[in-house]
């Protein structure tokens, strides 16, 4: 089987992957031809509440900073996580599936460059994707097999099985790298080196990082043509949300995707030119550790989810603007092709007999203060969240009342935001507030929440997910045959599979959809994308998304300098 698909209006069902075959040429509004003047101006953006910089650009590294992914360091193509199934060429200009996904042609681009001049080859991807046929590096379990460069322009990867929804993980997040420059760093030091001075495709070099400061500058030998269009991006971070905020609602702030309470009166109402994007992306969720602790007891878990008023969190923290989940933590409608006819009118269960039963099932019993305990121990959980994000603060306070009330303790660890990262990666927390998504297939979506081969473990870290340490052989089968084939019919019981085994097991705890706002300051720049265009994921923490975006936005008025 031989497939081929359009990139540009490619509308897919959820859930199928398939494959794409379009020129640069046929994105008119990315590039070609030099529609527009030279680079100026300053894009100021807020990180949020992320401290001081630390100068951090490797690509393996889950405490790279921001700029790293999309910025500096390019996919092969932009999958839109804002419009399923709308696929951009990036460095990439057309790739084919044959062999029933067992084999990948990829056609490149050969006009672009790395920032130190020398060109972007085949070599390089075939490069990039030979280390990820290394263990340590594999992190999307690709099972890849070959990897050939042939000619200038193509590069053709061979797996061990059908790779089909693989797709985005290998076309859309994967960072091409240089292979003058990685070769030359051993294996062992390549996920450590800070990498200060990245050698990238993107659109941007580093000019400076100092503190809570960092500025990047526009390549004026980028390969689309007339991109970037703003010459200086300058990356702003805070202690705190507060901070954060007031710089962003004074109108320092052209880009951020802080949490602003009240968005509607204390952004919005502040200036007409303040524009705010909010696309349902990803669900927010208590992450337990099924491999050690009271949260490995699914009845623990179940309890923990009984005690929850979720509808209270949402309305009060964000004023309703998190909209409700499902027991099965699917995103809908985005990927409502897949969800099980036996499922839609799911609800979570919730009170006081829920948390009971669960609980005594599992040898819990209350004492006279009111809390469980089992073996002369008291049920305590402690959450990791990240200090100075306050709606995760407060979400994590309410949850320590909900729970106090069903007889459940609850302790909040407020970690540094590079603690809490290293903690996610390497699996080392009871319980973490988090989100997930921001995915533009379903395949992709539960993959990353539960696939056991990328989770971390042997002391191994993963940026990739399953933090928790999920791990169902009837799911990985599913995964598995989902990546079998494209024919979404074919794909769908194995969907449904899934999704029970999440009702049943419950991995991870979902809370609501995830909070998404992205603030735009129209008085100094247009062209970003909103709710009529979503060309792109609108976060400037969303990567790759936000580095196609970086190139995009224009400076207005005053700006323009």
């Amino acid at each position: 089987m031989n497939v081929k698909r359009p990139a540009r209006r490619r509308f897919l069902a959820a859930g199928a992957v398939l494959a794409l075959a379009v020129s640069t040429a046929a994105c008119s509004s990315s590039g070609g031809k030099d529609n527009s003047p030279a680079a100026t101006g300053v894009l100021t953006v807020s990180t949020g509440s992320t401290g001081n910089f630390v100068e951090n650009f490797n690509p393996f590294s889950p405490n790279a900073l921001q700029a790293t992914h999309g910025m500096i360091y390019e996919p092969l193509f932009l999958f839109n996580a804002a419009k399923s199934g709308d696929v951009q060429p990036w460095l990439g200009k057309s790739y084919t599936w044959s062999d029933e996904g067992k084999t990948l042609t990829i056609k490149i681009r050969t006009d672009a460059t790395w920032n130190d001049g020398k060109p972007f080859t085949n070599k390089d991807v075939a490069f990039t994707f030979e280390l990820q046929k290394k263990k340590d590096f594999d992190s999307y379990a690709l099972a890849l097999d070959t990897v050939t460069a042939e000619g200038k322009d193509t590069v053709v990867l061979k797996f061990a099985q059908s790779a089909y929804t693989k797709e985005y993980f290998i076309l859309g997040k994967a960072d091409m790298l240089p292979e003058h420059v990685w070769s030359a760093i051993p294996d062992a030091q390549k996920k450590t080196v800070l990498n200060k001075n990245p050698v990238g495709t993107g659109a941007w070099t580093v000019k400076q990082v100092a503190g809570m400061s960092m500025d990047l500058t526009a390549r004026a030998d980028y390969y689309f043509k007339g991109l970037p269009k703003i010459k200086t991006m300058r990356y702003l971070s805070y202690s705190g949300n507060n901070g954060a905020n007031a710089a962003t609602t004074s109108g320092k702030i052209d880009w951020a995707g802080g949490f602003i309470p009240d968005i509607e009166k204390n952004y919005l109402a502040k200036d007409p030119k303040f524009e705010l994007v909010n696309i349902p992306l990803a669900t927010a969720y208590f992450v337990p550790n099924l491999k050690s602790g009271p949260t490995a007891d699914v009845n623990v878990r179940k309890a923990i989810s009984a005690a929850l008023d979720r509808d209270f969190m949402s309305k009060t923290v964000y004023n309703g603007q998190a909209g409700p989940t499902n027991p099965m933590a699917l995103l809908l409608p985005n990927y409502e092709s897949v969800l099980d006819p036996t499922l839609k009118d799911a609800t979570f269960e919730t009170g006081q007999d829920k948390v009971d039963s669960y609980l005594t099932a599992s040898g819990y019993t209350k004492g006279s203060g009111g809390m469980y305990a089992k073996d002369g121990k008291k049920l305590s959980l402690t959450l990791e969240s990240v200090a100075g994000w306050t709606d995760y603060t407060s979400v994590a306070q309410m949850a320590k009342q909900q729970l106090a009330k069903v007889g459940i303790d609850l302790e909040i660890q407020n970690s540094a935001y590079a603690q809490w990262a290293s903690d996610q990666s390497a699996g080392k927390f009871q319980l973490l507030l988090s989100n997930y998504g921001y995915t533009p297939v379903p395949y992709a979506y539960y993959d990353q929440l539960l696939d056991s081969r990328i989770g971390p473990k042997d002391g191994q870290s993963s940026t990739i997910g399953n933090y928790g340490g999920y791990s169902n052989p009837e799911v990985d089968a599913a995964l598995d045959a989902i990546a079998s084939t494209p024919d979404l019919e074919k794909q769908k019981p194995h969907f449904y599979t899934i999704e029970q085994a999440f009702v049943k097991d419950m991995p991870l705890i979902p809370l609501f959809n995830a909070q998404n706002e992205a603030e735009f300051n129209g008085n100094h720049i247009t062209g970003y994308p909103t709710a009529k265009n979503p060309y792109a994921g609108s976060a400037i923490w969303l990567a790759p998304d936000s580095g196609w975006v970086a190139a995009r936005v224009e400076p207005v008025g005053a700006n323009k300098k």
